[in-house]
């Protein structure tokens, strides 16, 4: 693939999470799920985790609390 481990790839390292983890709770309690996750609740999630994980990653970067902004 051409990277090295650890490299930053923003926006998709972060959706591997949401990739496992919906599919995951809808097999733990499917009812509960469908009654949460609607198709628009699902895409603000796909769409914002990525953002909002790189956003708090590069904060803790500025304020020296991580080593890399990833």
């Amino acid at each position: 693939s051409g990277r090295q481990r650890g490299a930053m790839f923003p926006g998709l390292d972060q959706l591997d999470f949401v990739v496992v983890s919906l599919p995951l709770v809808a097999l733990l309690d499917f009812e509960w799920f469908q009654s949460w996750f609607t198709l628009e609740v699902i895409l603000v999630v796909v769409v914002l985790t990525p953002v909002l994980h790189v956003t708090t990653n590069m904060i803790a970067y500025e304020l020296g609390l991580k080593n890399e902004p990833w």
